[in-house]
């Protein structure tokens, strides 16, 4: 008679289950393991409290739920229920009255989400990215206060494209125009005192709620526009590789004529299709070339 111990030896082996993804926001420690195995392009959200930087992010994925945007398809993602969870008040199982996003809270730090996308015929390679989203009152007390710009220059500094979005419906509103104003330019004016914004960085500015500007009226519209362009100095533009300013409408109202995401398909294919920062060939000069240091000429070779 065979004994316990073989019978328990031939028993058959029980599969483990696959580690899945917990599908809630990326520490960046868990965003930095992410970034080893791939080369995704960051995306850095930044501005005031209620600028609108959880609300682009949920409608982008609220987009892909109703079919194909900016040319993909969704095709996969590690933090599914942070995007739902953002998505949930905005929608009409809610119950809410208006549509809203959940605001993301000081104490959260920095939450990256995660998103794979497929051109939609299905020739190329799946692409991934992460979007970078904190509180406002971090950008708020960088304008204040020299530290908080040195705490946050790490995370500028890795972005591969820094995204400020500006209310555009306090822009052209006459109430809230000059506070707006100071904010944005007090900001801007930091991250290029700070260098926080270098000869690489690709910058884009948002001006969003763009569909209640457009209610106002083709005047206002203007107006607002103007304001917006005189915000960044030619010089300023100039000091990074990159500078757009595009109205965006990430969940426009029932009254506009603009669609869900406006002006955002074309930021998207930027964000996704440019090349990592860190992927970029960047060419380095010396300033002694004639040096007869040996340390200096082997710096040439490499």
């Amino acid at each position: 008679m065979e004994s316990s111990e073989s019978l328990a030896d031939e028993s058959p082996q029980i599969a483990q289950p696959s580690q899945l993804p917990a599908g809630q926001p990326l520490s960046a420690t868990q965003a930095s393991e992410v970034l080893r195995e791939i080369h995704a392009p960051i995306v850095m959200l930044a501005g005031a409290a209620k600028a609108g930087k959880t609300t682009l992010i949920a409608s982008i994925h609220d987009a892909f739920q109703r079919g194909p945007f900016a040319g993909y398809l969704a095709s996969g993602s590690h933090t599914l229920m942070g995007f739902e969870e953002r998505c949930f008040d905005s929608r009409y199982r809610s119950g809410a009255k208006e549509p809203a996003t959940i605001r993301t809270r000081a104490l959260e730090g920095s939450l990256y989400y995660h998103l794979k996308v497929r051109e939609k015929d299905l020739q190329s390679p799946a692409r991934q990215i992460l979007f970078l989203d904190m509180s406002g009152e971090h950008y708020e007390r960088m304008t204040d206060s020299e530290s908080e710009a040195r705490r946050l220059a790490p995370l500028v500094h890795r972005a591969d494209h820094f995204v400020y979005l500006v209310n555009g419906a306090r822009l052209a509103s006459l109430k809230f125009r000059s506070h707006t104003v100071s904010n944005a330019s007090m900001l801007m004016r930091r991250l290029f005192e700070s260098g926080l914004l270098d000869s690489s960085a690709r910058v884009d500015v948002l001006l969003t709620k763009w569909d209640l500007v457009q209610l106002a009226g083709p005047e206002i519209v203007r107006e607002a526009l103007s304001v917006a362009d005189s915000l960044f100095p030619e010089k300023e533009r100039a000091r990074v590789a990159r500078f757009r300013i595009t109205p965006v409408a990430a969940r426009p109202h029932f009254l506009s004529s603009l669609t869900p995401g406006y002006g955002l398909q074309e930021l998207l294919r930027s964000w996704v299709e440019d090349l990592p920062k860190k992927l970029l060939i960047h060419s380095r000069t010396h300033s002694d070339e004639r040096s007869g240091r040996l340390f200096d000429r082997f710096a040439l070779l490499v």
